[in-house]
């Protein structure tokens, strides 16, 4: 018969004998009654072996006679002369029968693997299965099955198809990628030097974007001062990424005329229908790019985001011009909608609540109904809560979960302050009924941002979302604050710049000193940051346990029981341990029943915002954190180095030890 049946293999037989003689020369060497146990336990195996292996080869003999019943032996020899590669198996996917040509098709050597055969997809009856890669081969294969009340069959019809796939995988390489290419730090770049040297560096600056793209054969074109236009093949793609986009070190590294570094951020759009389509998901990447601080490339691709570079540390870029633009824009959705409902991010903290209240007071201001959810149990403000709420007018504000829940409403304006990733919310449900969204953050964009909003204040550069808020009140000029809700914003900043010593700028300063005018008292303030003298405690302790990684890096993990707060003790204590020497980026970690939490600081040379973002978080270049679900703090230390040993090893810094 042109064809073969699979039935059993002399595998078994061969391990009868090695045991045999393994028997007989343990018999002679080492006599006694170990030795008789031992000849019994083998002659019993193989006994029961072969019954087994008998009773198998009866099951298989039944099915093929079974199968040879319904197709005569005419259909088999005809099966075995077709000109298409042909294999039967069962329902389990044992097979049972293949043809010649399936071995000329794909080599004997891979008769075996088809017992995965059953990881098809066969609910429908002639589906067409392409893909299945053998060898050098790439196949698709034709299912019919064939069903009785005691017999389940699946004839399988392979066909080649290695020269499409080949076709495809060329077409697919030659097919054009849209890019942008932008100096994100152009006006910085040249506001203090002359236009003469200006020119020249502009000429280096393009002569090295122009020389990078050439590799490529592509077209580049300058389409605006600072920004360049870029179509090239796939194919050279996947060569950029193993670089890591080198162009970014490139241009940053030019020795050009002027007091900061030039940076560049690539926007590129892939695996879209058209060029169209292409361009326009660039053109979005950029965006993406330079919402996290520019200096980097983002690939835009249907699944996602993918990120390369954002190491350099990046300058200010703010004007006021667009932050008055904003209030005004935000003034104007106040003003259409008859509720307002703000809420921060999951376990707030003084810049997301002092940022709640602040937009609060600005709703307030435009007589809107206002609230605020907060889950009091786990916010880590309970100061600033327990002053808010001591004035019965502000104690009104707080709802909890299912009362916002039975306000919101089509009518609604919902503000979600200090994240723009709904997950992260007190209550991302929220999002689905509100009527229109508004998002107001400082932290570096991420993939899953809130979408479908009516307005989106972003600012990566800005110190802090109170800042933020604070800057939306000034420019509205009818909104003024009460002494204690302007020391709610100025709480919210004085956190996330540590006392005005980390991540400042004209902007942060021009915001405090508007608070200061609105009777802020900073005493006030800074008791709002006592603790009390259990969690003083864990922090100390926290600090005592950091141990040095590679150098610059500091590492407390911290198991012990705790009776104070121990999410402010360990964000606390990453701060502190800022102050060791040589010390670049600080990481403390704890665990819950639930998951491990990492909160990371660093002085703005070590980008922890990417370094979590390995982990599953985010945040910004200096201050970011994750939660690893159910993994031990030991186990998450581990992910944690691992992670840093990827950012160094991405950055080109394995000389860290």
């Amino acid at each position: 018969m042109n064809g073969k049946y699979i039935i059993t293999s002399l595998s078994s037989r061969i391990s009868y004998v090695i045991l045999a003689v393994f028997s007989v020369l343990f018999r002679i060497y080492y006599p006694g009654t170990l030795s008789y146990v031992l000849i019994l336990v083998s002659v019993l195996y193989i006994i029961g072996f072969e019954i087994y292996a008998q009773l198998t080869q009866r099951n298989v003999k039944k099915t093929l006679r079974n199968t040879i019943s319904v197709m005569n032996l005419n259909t088999v020899k005809r099966l075995g002369k077709f000109p298409l590669a042909v294999v039967i198996c069962n329902d389990k996917g044992d097979i049972l029968w293949y043809s010649e040509k399936f071995v000329d098709l794909a080599g004997e050597e891979y008769v075996s693997t088809l017992n995965n055969i059953k990881t098809l997809d066969r609910s429908l009856p002639g589906a067409d299965r392409s893909g299945i890669v053998l060898g050098e081969k790439t196949l698709s294969v034709f299912v019919d099955k064939d069903e009785t009340e005691d017999r389940k069959m699946n004839i399988l019809y392979f066909f080649d198809r290695t020269d499409y796939a080949v076709l495809k995988r060329e077409q697919q390489l030659l097919k054009p990628v849209a890019a942008y290419l932008m100096i994100d730090n152009y006006d910085e770049l040249f506001r203090n030097i002359r236009e003469g040297e200006s020119s020249v560096a502009v000429a280096t600056i393009d002569d090295a974007v122009m020389q990078w793209a050439a590799k490529t054969d592509g077209i580049i074109k300058k389409t605006e001062k600072n920004r360049y236009f870029f179509i090239f093949e796939n194919r050279f793609l996947q060569q950029f990424c193993s670089d890591r986009f080198d162009i970014l070190d490139i241009v940053r590294d030019l020795p050009i005329i002027s007091s900061i570094p030039p940076t560049l951020s690539i926007g590129i759009g892939i695996d879209r229908g058209t060029l169209s389509e292409s361009e326009d998901a660039a053109r979005k990447a950029l965006d993406m790019a330079l919402s996290r601080g520019g200096d980097q490339a983002v690939i835009s691709k249907p699944s996602g985001f993918e990120f390369f570079g954002g190491y350099a540390r990046v300058s200010d870029t703010r004007t006021k011009i667009r932050s008055r633009v904003l209030a005004a824009s935000f003034a104007e959705i106040i003003k259409d909608v008859d509720k307002v409902i703000v809420m921060g991010h999951k376990y707030a903290d003084m810049d997301s609540l002092g940022a709640c209240i602040g937009v609060a007071c600005i709703a307030n201001a435009k007589h809107k109904e206002t609230y605020i959810v907060l889950d009091t149990d786990t916010n880590l403000a309970e100061t600033l809560y327990d002053r808010i709420t001591m004035s019965e007018r502000h104690k009104k504000l707080f709802i909890s979960k299912e009362q916002a829940m039975m306000t919101v409403d089509l009518k609604t304006l919902l503000v979600v302050v200090d994240t723009h990733r709904g997950n992260y919310t007190e209550m991302p449900e929220l999002l689905k009924y509100a009527g229109k969204i508004a998002v107001i953050d400082h932290h570096r964009k991420a993939a899953d941002f809130i979408q479908d909003t009516s307005f989106f204040f972003h600012e990566p550069y800005a110190s802090s979302t109170c800042e933020m808020v604070t800057e939306i009140m000034e420019y509205l000029g009818d909104v003024n604050p009460s002494p204690i809700e302007a020391e709610a914003l100025l709480a919210g900043i004085y956190l996330d710049t540590k006392n005005f010593a980390v991540r400042t700028g004209t902007c942060t300063f021009e915001a405090a000193a508007f608070l200061k005018t609105m009777d802020a008292n900073t005493i006030n303030v800074k008791l709002m940051f006592q603790t009390d003298m259990e969690t003083y405690r864990d922090r100390a302790e926290i600090v005592k346990n950091t141990q040095i990684y590679r150098s610059i890096f500091a590492i407390s993990v911290f198991d012990s029981p705790s009776n104070g707060n121990i999410k402010i003790a360990t964000s606390q204590a990453a701060d502190e341990m800022l102050n060791i020497e040589g010390v670049q980026a600080a990481f403390t970690i704890f665990e819950t029943k639930d998951f491990s939490n990492i909160s990371s600081r660093s002085f703005g040379n070590i980008n922890v915002q990417l370094i979590m973002e390995k982990l599953g978080g985010g945040g910004h270049q200096s201050m970011a954190g994750t939660q690893i679900k159910e993994v031990s703090a030991k186990e998450a230390y581990i992910k944690l180095t691992n992670a840093i040993d990827a950012y160094l090893e991405e950055q080109g810094r394995i000389d860290i030890k």
